[in-house]
């Protein structure tokens, strides 16, 4: 019997999570891969097929281009953040500094999108592209919060 997998954050549970929504199509189009190649990096018992950092950056672009976000990316990030107590009050700062960076891009290009005459309903921001947006607004929001209990620390 498997054993499966519990771990919250991963590059493979990233990965396994945006497979579905690009597809072949849009995997092969970012990598010249194939759908099946990344499922095999997706498993994290399958020690022979790993994802590549610049697959990684390409999946992201994708995703980016598909409304969908950078869940690789954030994946990263996440790693980093869970293992940031060894790290000292000012490198937690400054990652949150840069987390919150990443997290406005993030919301620009989502909402850049939706107010994009070629997006889905033009200039006009559908109800599919305010939960986007929303969803990205927590994203900021989140970092912030975590940006406000480090320095809360400091006192």
């Amino acid at each position: 019997m498997n054993k499966i997998s519990r771990k919250l954050i991963s590059l493979e549970l990233a990965l396994k999570n945006i497979i579905p929504k690009l597809r072949n199509d849009g995997l092969k189009k970012a990598t010249g891969k194939s759908e099946s190649h990344f499922r095999k990096c997706s498993d994290e018992n399958d020690y022979e097929h790993n994802l590549y950092h610049m697959d990684s950056v390409l999946i992201d672009l994708e995703s980016l281009k598909n409304g969908y976000g950078t869940p690789m990316l954030n994946a990263h990030n996440e790693i980093l953040q869970s293992q940031k107590y060894e790290l000292n009050d000012y490198e937690n700062i400054a990652d949150t500094l840069i987390g919150i960076n990443i997290k406005l891009g993030n919301l620009q290009n989502i909402t850049q999108q939706s107010i994009s005459p070629s997006s889905e309903s033009g200039s006009q921001i559908t109800d599919s592209e305010k939960n986007k947006i929303s969803r990205a607004i927590k994203d900021v929001e989140d970092q912030i919060l975590e940006l406000k209990k480090t320095i809360d620390k400091q006192k």
